[in-house]
């Protein structure tokens, strides 16, 4: 990568690429209108000189807010061609491929793949992600087990099931052990994740797993006392691994992702640190190229694993990277905040009032991260001040205002 190039964003989200069922619209799924409209986050890691390519025009109130703030982003285009995603969608647009292809640039995607490199090369951009057999690995859940044993980390005990096999496999091993975690081999955001600590859990699972493809790989641990989730970033570039921050991860019941802490209080933990360090090395060495998240989980007995890869930009990876833009030292990320019908930055603005909408001069409150819509009429928001204590004082004013309203949508992580 060449840090004097400006940089192009385009955060294209293939639903194939993301887990069974994301594109179905159903309830337990991302409708592909939503997963279109995720693209808009990558605003956020933009600059000045910098270009990002959405999905469509963002709300320029929205844009106006930001540079009001001091965030200046780059410039935004969307392109005019088709196709499902908006890097097909550019790569059929010849006019605006011509634009971008006076300049040069470090191309920065959501996360790799075959459209990714073919828009590289044709642009002839410094892309930074990993090559595609390398996330496809790194992508498939029954993976992780193979790399933690050769970096000499620890594991948890694991069993890999096929779908035909995966009610039998999960019933003797919760006789065994009395409660299961089953991953699904492609999974995103607790979608494709199941809790089975009873018979009806298992009868849950056995209905919503056969939503998988027929050939789908399931993984199944015994299911652990769970103390703190940690979510540890890394932007790997030809010249080494850049730590960003550990930030704590807000899981449901039914371990939906519900957002991010910052910082956590595992932030120095070194059992955390030298398993993170461990495997962005590796991954380093593998060819990988780009921002990466790694999931732990530390039990109530302080032991510490590592449960996912994620070879992508995590939506947590937005706040981490905003709060150093800032100059704030702690956030709070909240995902499918109920708002009461409001739709478009006027309208959430008038919501949160000025008491809680960040301000520069204060430096603390809300920046939304995803702004309501027809198709997704929640808010994603971001927390800024320099304490936690602040930072959960404005959460608690955000939920009060929140409660009794419309119910939430899930985000990918």
């Amino acid at each position: 990568m060449n840090s004097l190039l400006p940089t192009l964003y385009i955060h294209s989200l293939e639903a194939d690429r993301l887990g069974d069922g994301l594109s179905s619209g159903s309830s337990s799924g991302l409708s592909g209108s939503v997963l279109r409209s995720l693209s808009s986050r990558a605003i956020y890691l933009s600059m000045r000189g910098d270009a990002v390519v959405l999905d469509a025009m963002p709300d320029p109130l929205w844009l106006k807010y930001l540079s009001g703030i001091g965030i200046e982003i780059g410039d935004v285009y969307v392109p005019a061609g088709h196709g499902d995603t908006v890097i097909q969608r550019l790569l059929s647009d010849s006019e605006l491929l011509t634009t971008l292809g006076k300049r040069s640039w470090n191309f920065s995607p959501y996360m790799g793949g075959d459209e990714v490199q073919q828009l590289a090369t044709l642009l002839d951009c410094h892309v930074q992600s990993p090559p595609t057999p390398l996330l496809d690995r790194l992508n498939l859940k029954s993976n992780l087990l193979p790399i933690l044993i050769e970096l000499g980390l620890p594991t948890i005990p694991t069993t890999t099931s096929t779908r035909n096999d995966l009610i039998a496999e999960t019933r003797a091993i919760h006789a065994q052990a009395g409660a299961v975690m089953v991953r699904s081999d492609l999974s995103i955001g607790g979608l494709g994740v199941w809790k089975v600590e009873q018979e009806g859990d298992i009868e849950t699972l056995d209905i919503e797993s056969q939503k998988s493809n027929s050939d789908r790989l399931f993984i199944l641990q015994p299911l652990l006392e769970v103390r703190s989730s940690p979510n540890v970033q890394f932007d790997i570039t030809s010249d080494g691994c850049r730590f960003l921050g550990v930030s704590e991860q807000q899981m449901t019941q039914s371990f939906a992702f519900g957002g991010n802490e910052y910082p956590s209080a595992y932030a120095n933990d070194r059992q955390i640190i030298n398993q993170g360090d461990r495997i962005a090395r590796w991954l380093h060495d593998q060819g990988y190229r780009g921002l990466v998240g790694i999931d732990f989980i530390v039990t109530t007995e302080n032991k510490v694993f590592v449960v996912e890869i994620n070879p992508r930009v995590n939506t947590s990876t937005f706040p981490l990277l905003m709060c150093d833009r800032l100059g704030c030292s702690a956030f709070r990320l909240v995902t499918g905040i109920p708002a009461g019908g409001h739709a478009g930055f006027a309208s959430i603005a008038e919501f949160l009032g000025a008491g809680l909408l960040y301000n520069s001069d204060r430096g603390n409150g809300v920046i939304p991260l995803m702004i309501p819509t027809s198709d997704r009429p929640v808010l994603d928001a971001m927390i800024f001040a320099d304490d936690l204590e602040t930072v959960r004082a404005i959460a608690d004013e955000l939920d009060e205002r929140s409660k009794k309203r419309s119910p939430s949508v899930g985000v990918p992580t």
